[in-house]
């Protein structure tokens, strides 16, 4: 059945009609950018916040280019540490450092590299001690441009950063490093993303409330079906990337993963915990956020 009426809004629209809420919060709207100049004062901003860094394409793109700049061999074993110490890494993540290593998720004799990913935008609570153990870190910022907790993004020997999270670019990666030392520079995305960026980046402060916005939203707007944020945390520290929730064990989150995107809402589940995250971007109006949650409304209903 398509195209059933349920609390004003379509649920199973045809496909042709079909919303689009993405994780990132770029929209067709943003597919062309009218200052293709750099800007100086982006460029600036860069160079005071990371001064040793360069752009890749993707977040994934920076890590690979880190993995590359640690000349590891195959053997070598690189171990991945997250916030919530959940099993579930993303393959955007494993995948690049498979082609290089091994990797684990405790700390061991053969750890060579500690990988810190700092899931959905909420800071690995022990970053500060990771030095103690003098081995090189990369610290895994995609979801977390916007995140001022603790010392996130200066700790590692290399931090990765993805834009398309934080900002509504279709292409962009930041590998920072801590050390001047020689990295690939592209002009020709260096200029797209500068071009991009410079109405966004004096924007930062208000980008951080509106995302700081959206979570109180969803959070008061999904607690009457017993929906909760996941991480118990400082949300005016920690910015998140998605909202980020645990729910009732009966749920069927792989059904709720299929029924969201067909309704044409980016999400997925966070395997091995009762938990899910949908978007939570700056870019969401009220319409978007109540849509999304007229839809688990309905799942939750219908299940």
């Amino acid at each position: 059945m398509k195209n059933i009426i349920y609390n004003n809004i379509i649920v199973e629209p045809s496909g042709e009609l079909t919303p689009s809420i993405r994780i990132s919060p770029f929209s067709n709207q943003n597919i062309y950018s009218r200052n293709n100049d750099e800007d100086k004062n982006v460029k600036e901003y860069f160079n005071n916040r990371f001064r040793y860094y360069t752009f890749t394409t993707k977040g994934r793109s920076a890590i690979a280019l880190a993995l590359s700049l640690l000349k590891l061999e195959s053997n070598d074993v690189i171990t991945i540490l997250t916030t919530s110490n959940n099993f579930y890494i993303s393959s955007c993540v494993t995948r690049e450092i498979e082609k290089v290593c091994k990797w684990n998720r405790h700390i061991t004799p053969s750890t060579k590299v500690i990988f810190v990913n700092h899931e959905f935008g909420y800071t690995y609570p022990h970053l500060s001690r990771l030095k103690e153990l003098n081995l090189p870190i990369i610290e895994d910022c995609a979801h977390s441009f916007f995140t001022q907790n603790n010392d996130i993004g200066t700790i590692g020997d290399y931090v990765i950063y993805s834009l398309p999270k934080a900002f509504p670019i279709q292409l962009g990666g930041i590998l920072k490093v801590k050390q001047d030392i020689a990295l690939p520079r592209n002009s020709e995305l260096e200029k797209y993303i500068c071009g991009h960026l410079n109405n966004y980046i004096p924007l930062i402060d208000s980008i951080r409330a509106k995302r700081i916005d959206n979570f109180h939203f969803l959070t008061k707007e999904l607690a009457p079906l017993g929906i909760i944020p996941y991480f118990n945390t400082n949300i005016q520290n920690d910015i998140p990337g998605t909202f980020l929730f645990k729910w009732h064990k009966n749920i069927n989150y792989d059904q709720l993963k299929v029924f969201m995107q067909t309704n044409g809402v980016e999400s997925s589940v966070f395997y091995g915990e009762n938990a899910f995250f949908i978007p939570i971007h700056q870019g969401l109006d009220i319409n978007e956020m109540s849509y999304m949650c007229e839809l688990l409304k309905y799942f939750y209903d219908h299940d």
